[in-house]
């Protein structure tokens, strides 16, 4: 059984349980105590539902306070006071409610109870109790528990219970809650409570209308079979609101009235700010920091996760009143494919009507590109930029092998695929050469013809500067027109000034707090999974596809989740784990989920392999992808084991088995085996590797829709950009991670107006884990997951590793010149 039906159960047990109570004092009848409501508990009355039901502490998005008090008719007062009740949490929550009486001193009734959930059901749990005076109200401490179901738009339906142990009275309460137009415009509602030994046909029945005829105006008519009803008015500002219940008994007589003031309340508000606000905010940006994907929760300010940044531009470019953002470009690390998407991001805002000022230092080709794209550009006097061109390079080792003793067989049989020519060469091979300069020369006219689109200078005049000054001063800047002012940060408000701005721009966290509403919308909220797929295709590290197919698998049979959206950002590796990860795509497919692809810096080879079976696949002007064919090697003892020392020996019973033995190199732990092999056993390799090509190719054509002639001859291996990619066909479109993620929730139908949920897998951890924790969690099965560790710095090395730990095995990657020398974006 479930949690959420658990709880349910439970509660219905509770309130059932109240017909065969006796009738004994200690619980008040809900009768008594609903007064601050202008609805029912599970419908859309926050913290003061929670008293009735605790399941409400876990339904807000922000933690509300809320305070009510009654006057009385003719104002003479009862002893101990007027009645009021006070209320305030979310998640975790705590409740007063004052109760007074002409013939009796007031009691203070206390709760302290926990709620959570999401979208469909919520669940809470509470402990009430009372202060002094409770023996003349002869109250008892009780435990409540309740729950609330929305399992539509349209319908709310709340079930709570209350047990005292001291006395075992029991309480139950249910009530029902209907939005006709699937929205808070018209609400209609019910309850049904049973108390003190009642039966089931001596319930207490009330139920009634609420109305929201333009947002934050609201009022509700609620009335009981005793025939006291009650009229509710209330008005909410952003994130304050009032509201005024006058009740009347069944002559008309007035019983009193409620007022509540609230804060944070959760019903969205009339945006006054919106109407009255003349000087637009403005935004502040600080990027000085690593770009990678995913952050530690704690003690990581350095970190700058992508997504976080672009819906920070996303809300500046769709809140009101923001005019713009200043951005603070000092200190960013962050590759191509990062600083593309932001940039994006900000071009997106511009066009939307709003500014963008960049206050930065030192810039590079790469940094300048970004801030090409600002309104206003100011420079630090005694800053600079270096822009020498494009240029990618390979370290070969063959010779250094050579001199160590180490001998290497590259299995080259695919023209382009020229992953392990840093072992075999000494130079680029004539096909290398064309790929890599064809890549050098795509990267180079991106980030020209974009600097050129701002209007800062014209393409010409850049690649001017490029050839004959390299490396321009501040001052050189601002002669040019690249730069608009020289100045620092603290100079943008006199900007801002004057674009009719408030000054000084202001932290996303303290706008977001100030702008933000809540979603009221019941029902399931749509939910799209952002798999991460970063590093070497690997079972236990890099894309960890042991544990993240499984937790696909998850995705796909929990249900949930409306569309799922892959980022890739791997050079590729072992063919096993891509297929593991590929064939996890194929599966939501085919149940019917959308799955799309997003690719980052590299998704090459094992990395394309992994993206081709998405409905669509989306990629950036400077991704590195395709390098469809496949590589491996052989490395042996050429005369290591002569100028070491070392030696070894063996029995083997197979004619090939010696290939599996070899010197053991102390300290590393590779074992390097004696012989290269023969020419049969290079044959059997060969046919092992065009059995997997045809494979490879097969499945691209058949995921792509292409003639698998036509894939074999633009693969052999061959990188190619993301411009190149979608002209020939191995991905649909150039577009950025957002708007992969805005398309998932297209194909999967969800209205533009809908919030969305976006989960990350695997979810973001707490801290970092010091490296000694980390030593042993690794000895223990317990390292760190997810997107954690880096693509390595040497990554031949770390090619040369896999040959050595693997002898003979096929791999799906790319050429490790031909990844990018910036900053990875992993964590």
């Amino acid at each position: 059984m479930r949690r959420g039906a658990r709880w349910a159960v439970v509660a219905v047990l509770a309130a059932l349980g109240a017909v065969a109570s006796n009738a004994v004092a200690g619980l008040p009848p809900y009768a008594d105590e609903d007064r601050p409501l202008a609805t029912t508990p599970s419908t859309d009355d926050g913290s003061f539902g929670a008293w009735h039901n605790p399941a409400q502490w876990g339904v807000p998005e922000r933690a509300g306070v809320d305070f009510a008090w009654r006057d009385l008719p003719g104002d003479d007062g009862d002893r101990g006071g007027r009645p009021w009740a006070f209320a305030v949490g979310r998640g975790l929550g705590l409740a007063l409610r004052h109760v007074t009486s002409p013939a009796r001193d007031g009691v203070t009734d206390w709760q302290i109870g926990i709620g959570s959930g999401s979208g469909t059901h919520f669940h809470g749990m509470a402990w009430g109790f009372s202060g002094a005076g409770k023996g003349g109200w002869e109250r008892e401490n009780y435990l409540s528990m309740g729950e609330i179901h929305r399992p539509t738009r349209h319908l709310s339906i709340g079930l709570s219970g209350r047990w005292a142990p001291g006395n075992h009275e029991r309480s139950g309460l249910m009530d029902v809650g209907v939005r006709p137009l699937g929205d808070p415009r018209l609400l209609l509602f019910g309850d049904y409570a049973l108390a003190r030994g009642q039966s089931l046909d001596e319930g207490t029945v009330g139920g009634g209308l609420a109305v929201r005829p333009v947002t934050g105006l609201e009022g509700a008519l609620r009335w009981d079979e005793a025939g006291r009803f009650r009229f509710s008015i209330g008005l909410t500002l952003q994130r304050l609101g009032v509201r005024v219940s006058p009740s009347f008994d069944r002559s008309g007589g007035r019983e009193g009235t409620w007022y509540a003031v609230r804060a944070n309340p959760p019903v969205r508000g009339f945006d006054l700010e919106r109407r009255v606000q003349r000087h637009p905010r403005y935004m502040a940006l600080d990027l000085h920091g690593r770009a990678v994907y995913q952050s530690y929760r704690w003690f990581d300010d350095d970190a700058l996760p992508l997504r976080d940044l672009t819906e920070r531009i996303r809300f500046a470019k769709e809140d009101p009143t923001v005019g713009g953002i200043a951005i603070r470009l000092s200190g960013y690390q962050g590759n191509l494919s990062m600083i593309w998407e932001l940039r994006e991001s900000i071009l997106a805002l511009k066009a939307s009507g709003k500014k963008v000022l960049i206050a930065c230092d030192n810039l590079d080709q790469r940094t300048f590109y970004l801030a090409s794209a600002a309104d206003h550009l100011v420079m630090d006097p005694i800053g600079g930029l270096l822009v020498p061109g494009v240029q990618m390079s390979r370290t070969y080792m063959k010779d250094v092998l050579g001199k160590m003793g180490i001998g290497f067989d590259e299995w080259r049989f695919y023209k382009y695929k020229s992953a392990l020519e840093t072992f075999s060469r000494t130079s680029f091979s004539d096909a290398d050469r064309e790929q890599f300069l064809a890549l050098t020369r795509a990267t180079y006219d991106e980030l020209a013809d974009g600097i050129a689109a701002s209007g800062r200078t014209t393409r010409a005049a850049f690649d001017a500067i490029v050839n004959d000054e390299p490396y321009l001063s501040a001052r050189r800047l601002r002669e040019l027109g690249w730069v608009d002012a020289l100045g620092r940060w603290e100079d943008l408000e006199e900007q801002i000034r004057a674009w009719g701005g408030r000054g000084a721009p202001e932290s996303y966290a303290s706008l977001r707090g100030r702008r933000d509403q809540p979603d009221e919308t019941w029902g399931p909220i749509p939910t799209i999974a952002l798999v991460y797929l970063i590093g070497e295709c690997a079972m236990d590290s890099g894309i960890r596809a042991r544990s993240t197919a499984r937790a696909m698998r998850s995705l796909r049979e929990r249900g949930g989740i409306d569309a799922v959206v892959l980022r890739v950002d791997s050079p590729g590796g072992d063919p096993v784990a891509s297929d593991v990860i590929a064939e996890e795509t194929r599966r939501l497919r085919r149940d019917g989920t959308p799955t799309l692809v997003s690719q980052g810096r590299v998704a090459g080879s094992g990395g394309y392999w992994i993206s081709m079976d998405a409905e669509e696949i989306a990629t950036g002007p400077f991704t590195l992808t395709g390098s469809i064919g496949i590589i491996g090697g052989w490395a042996w003892n050429d005369g290591f084991g002569a100028k070491t020392g070392l030696t070894s020996d063996r029995v083997q019973v197979g004619k090939s088995a010696d290939l599996l033995g070899g010197i053991r190199i102390p300290f590393l732990g590779a074992q390097l085996p004696e012989r290269n092999l023969d020419e049969g056993e290079r044959r059997l390799i060969h046919d092992v590797f065009e059995e997997l090509y045809t494979e490879f190719t097969t499945r691209v054509a058949t995921a792509r829709g292409l003639d698998v002639a036509n894939v074999r001859a633009m693969g052999e291996g061959r990188i190619y950009g993301g411009q190149a990619a979608v002209s020939n066909g191995l991905v649909d479109r150039v577009g950025t991670l957002e708007q992969t993620i805005d398309a998932a929730r297209r194909r999967a139908g969800i209205p533009p107006d809908r919030r969305v949920r976006v989960v990350e897998v695997p979810a973001r951890r707490l801290f970092a884990i010091p490296s000694l924790l980390q030593g042993i969690g690794l000895r223990f099965g317990r390292g760190p997951s997810g997107v954690s560790e880096s693509m390595p710095r040497l990554y031949e090395a770390g090619m040369l590793q896999q040959i050595l730990d693997r002898p003979g095995r096929p791999l799906l990657t790319m050429p490790g010149s031909a990844l990018p020398p910036e900053e990875e974006a992993v964590r």
